[in-house]
């Protein structure tokens, strides 16, 4: 009666196992090009980028990576109610993907490859991507290189490669200049959308800071006149020999950016220069100069998310 209750619970025992084995096959076993398939429309739908990620064969160029990554992570809308159309035969480790999505109200095809990568299926290449092509400009003024699309900073004027989804267009830089648009993307067919610019109502407070960081720097004891301060101190006139020259700044000029987004004027500044040397006789000497229409003027320039102002 023992060994027969032995026998009993070893036989028990490798049933056991062979239920188990058959779970992990199970639980192991590759997914197929349909199950990548719908979790890449699923993804897409939840916006969640590191899933994509993960079932991308290849990479972009350092830079088209970062734009796909942060523009679809603040994307304004994902794609809706996906639907799987056809799932083409296996050729050369390859099936071809058709789907729909309704992307920003409309309904949009959504096409892809899947590659056989070891015993995995990865989206093959860049036509999963969309193409997007931005125009940026402030209206009869700059154009800009740059635009913000969703949480990226993408140029002008060149196709971009996006994943399928709606995106806010802005002008770049996003706290100087507004305006904007608002597109669905798919990569059944390129798209190309202007964006119209104008100066955002901080536009001027940030360009007076800059201008304040430059005129703080001008106004620094020298031993010379600094250039592309607007400065005029006529040491000249009374001194055979400038040693050094103090400033004293009474009132900053101020800011007015032209609405073209071409130039700025910096007007109705006070300075005062005290240049100290040798007069004419040997001797030393100090003369004290005020201007009461201290003016900076200069260019615009927009670069990526940055405005720089350029003083003559």
């Amino acid at each position: 009666m023992k060994r027969a209750a032995v026998v009993g619970i070893v036989a028990g025992a490798a049933v056991a196992v062979a239920a188990t084995g058959a779970v992990a096959w199970i639980l192991l076993r590759p997914a197929s090009a349909d199950d990548v398939a719908r979790d890449y429309l699923a993804a897409l739908t939840e916006g969640d980028w590191e899933a994509i990620d993960g079932m991308r064969a290849d990479r972009l160029a350092d830079d088209a990576e970062q734009i796909v990554a942060d523009a679809f992570v603040g994307a304004a809308g994902y794609a809706q109610e996906p639907l799987i159309l056809t799932v083409g035969e296996e050729r050369d480790g390859r099936v071809d993907v058709e789907a729909t999505a309704e992307i920003d109200g409309s309904s949009r095809d959504i096409l892809f490859t899947l590659t056989r990568v070891g015993s995995d299926w990865k989206l093959a290449g860049e036509d999963y991507l969309a193409s997007l092509t931005v125009r940026a400009a402030i209206e009869d003024g700059t154009t800009l290189p740059a635009v913000r699309i969703g949480d990226a900073v993408a140029p002008t004027e060149t196709a971009v490669a996006l994943l399928p989804a709606v995106y806010d267009i802005g002008p770049a830089p996003s706290g100087v200049l507004e305006g904007g648009a608002v597109i669905g993307v798919s990569n059944d067919e390129p798209a190309t959308v202007e964006v119209a610019a104008s100066f955002s109502p901080d536009a001027a407070a940030q360009a007076q800071e800059q201008l304040d960081a430059h005129v703080e720097s001008c106004t620094r004891a020298s031993a010379e006149v600094p250039a592309h301060c607007g400065l005029i101190v006529p040491w000249q006139a009374d001194l055979a020999e400038l040693e050094r020259i103090a400033f004293r700044v009474e009132r900053l000029p101020e800011v007015t950016l032209s609405p073209t987004g071409t130039s700025f004027d910096a007007t109705g500044g006070i300075v005062v220069a005290t240049a100290h040397g040798l007069r004419r006789d040997g001797t030393p000497g100090s003369f004290t100069y005020r201007a009461d229409d201290w003016a900076l003027r200069g260019s615009i320039r927009f670069s990526g998310d940055e405005m720089v102002l350029a003083v003559r």
